[in-house]
């Protein structure tokens, strides 16, 4: 809206005030005022006017069914039967499973009809969803476009959740070159049999190809990330969510925001954490971190 109405009422000169605003949003809003200007006129105002009208007909935040359902739950947690049952005829029908699937038992038997809720004036469901979407950052569309490291946002939450397993095993391979064979031994009691076998293959492989900036800030995870640790799925998880949160250093604060949002909201929380841990890491060059990525986006291939 802020790109729309500032060329259709300043025009062409004032998009110079995209300059004003941070430097993502920025850079952002002034590719597509040019992307916009290259457009013939008697085209791009009808267009300009059609995509106004569009946002301000919108039903609410743009791919809110693209966030994990847990988080749409902690924010409905406090809110009165009737308020939660207004929220809920706004959004998609498969979120709203999802939602009352999460939902204490005394709120969703409190919940009030459908067909009563419906009859609410529709300036008050707008608002009522506007405060609502408000807690959380919109999450980014599909492009139709070559697979990269920024579209793994896109996965299903099963194949995102086999991800981050896979990319524990492959962290810990690396932790384990650096802390020796006894340790990962005494690992290795206390795994699966497959598992195990998986873990020692993954630790004769990155022993003969990682850097060595990729051992240490792998075995910063052993040392200071997940010092102790009782069930063994839960490290294998952990140790994944580590490598997910140096891999995506590289990208914008915007996406890692929006990645938060994807997971569930345990999950998500840690991966927070571990951005921030890792962000304070000087030794994590860009080479390293293309290294994560390519890394991970072979795995998924």
């Amino acid at each position: 809206m802020l790109l729309l109405t500032t060329l259709t009422i300043g025009g062409s000169d004032d998009a110079q005030l995209f300059q004003l605003l941070p430097p993502d949003s920025s850079q952002r809003l002034q590719e597509k005022a040019q992307k916009l200007l290259e457009i013939p006129a008697d085209k791009r105002i009808p267009f300009m006017v059609k995509e106004m009208r569009s946002a301000l007909n919108t039903r609410g935040l743009v791919g809110i069914e693209m966030i994990d359902p847990s988080w749409l739950v902690h924010e409905l947690k406090g809110e009165s039967p009737r308020v939660v049952a207004t929220i809920l005829v706004t959004v998609p029908q498969p979120t709203v499973k999802s939602i009352l699937r999460r939902l204490p038992e005394g709120i969703r038997n409190s919940l009030p009809p459908k067909s009563e809720i419906r009859q609410t004036p529709k300036s008050v469901l707008t608002t009522l969803r506007q405060i609502f979407d408000s807690r959380f950052l919109p999450m980014p569309t599909k492009p139709e476009k070559e697979f990269t490291f920024s579209q793994i946002i896109h996965l299903d939450r099963p194949d995102l959740q086999k991800l981050l397993y896979n990319l524990g095993t492959t962290e810990l391979g690396q932790a384990f070159v650096s802390v020796g064979r006894q340790a990962l031994a005494e690992l290795c009691r206390r795994l699966p049999r497959q598992q195990a076998e998986a873990l020692i293959v993954e630790t004769k492989k990155e022993s003969q190809h990682a850097l060595e900036g990729e051992l240490r800030s792998a075995q910063r995870f052993l040392s200071r990330v997940a010092v102790n640790f009782e069930n063994t799925d839960e490290f294998f998880h952990k140790a994944g969510i580590w490598r997910m949160a140096k891999s995506s250093l590289l990208e914008s604060p915007e996406f890692r925001s929006q990645l938060i949002q994807r997971l569930p909201r345990e999950p998500g929380l840690l991966l927070q954490e571990y951005i921030d841990k890792a962000l304070e890491m000087d030794d994590l060059t860009e080479e390293i971190l293309q290294r994560f990525q390519d890394s991970l986006l072979l795995k998924i291939r």
